[in-house]
């Protein structure tokens, strides 16, 4: 199993529209940031994680052939409005692709994405989904990888965590974790969590928070992402543990690990 990072901005990504800050104007690749994304490769294709307004951006970018699965941990635009670009893989290899989430984001979706899912004129195209709910804490075998989702708050929503071959954990866009998802994030080989900003914030972990999270699920490596033109890479990095670092566009994570 492989990961790479499509994004790991924020919702606004970085640079910021219309920003002079350091971070926005560094030269340093580390600090462009697109909105957050990931792809999972596993021995039988592709699985997509969230599909943001950079998605066309992103998979060219980073060498993205083909999408056979895509997952929504949420339905915030920054996670949701890339979707329509999945036609192409649709037509290059005459696949249908299967979107898994909840039964709630899949209705979101439904209504977004409406012209999906009717009848409409022959012409440039639409992409051809097939719309798969799960509920938290029942493993799906996808593209040979087991995935487990779980569930965290951001704010008063909630947003599905991911767990994949019980070694690789996925938190994004997160305020809080139950105490019923806690243990399955215990002790990971690898954990990444979102945080934003330095200041306290009703919707995310602030990065006091990230760090005391990370330090309590003792992962052997902790990434954080969803990241703001708050944190320059190069300066922040040198100030975290050794198993703390951020993560950045194209970071390219390898596991070896058979599934349980």
């Amino acid at each position: 199993m492989t990961v790479t990072f499509l994004g790991t901005g924020t919702s606004t990504g970085v640079p910021l529209l219309a920003c002079d800050c350091p971070v926005c104007l560094s030269l340093d690749p580390h600090d462009k940031r697109t909105r957050p994304a990931l792809v999972v490769q596993g021995p039988h294709g592709t699985i997509l994680v969230d599909a943001g307004p950079d998605l066309r951006t992103q998979c060219l970018t980073h060498h993205v052939r083909r999408v056979d699965a895509c997952i929504l941990t949420h339905t915030h635009a920054d996670h949701l409005f890339g979707l329509d670009d999945l036609r192409q893989f649709n037509f290059q290899y005459d696949i249908r692709i299967p979107i898994y989430s909840t039964i709630e984001n899949l209705e979101k979706v439904r209504s977004v994405y409406d012209y999906c899912f009717k009848t409409t004129q022959e012409g440039g195209g639409k992409p051809q989904l097939d719309l798969v709910a799960w509920e938290p804490f029942e493993p799906v075998q996808i593209c040979g990888i087991e995935v487990l989702p779980l569930w965290h708050w951001h704010g008063e929503l909630r947003v599905t965590s991911l767990l994949f071959n019980n070694t690789f954990a996925y938190v994004t866009d997160v305020s809080a974790i139950p105490e019923e998802t806690r243990p399955y994030l215990q002790n990971r080989d690898t954990l990444v969590l979102g945080t934003v900003r330095y200041e306290p914030h009703p919707t995310h972990f602030h990065f006091e928070q990230a760090l005391s999270e990370a330090k309590a699920l003792g992962a052997r490596q902790t990434y954080f992402t969803h990241l703001s033109h708050h944190f320059p890479h190069t300066e922040v990095s040198v100030t975290l543990p050794g198993n703390i670092a951020l993560a950045h566009d194209g970071l390219w994570l390898e596991f070896h690990s058979p599934a349980p």
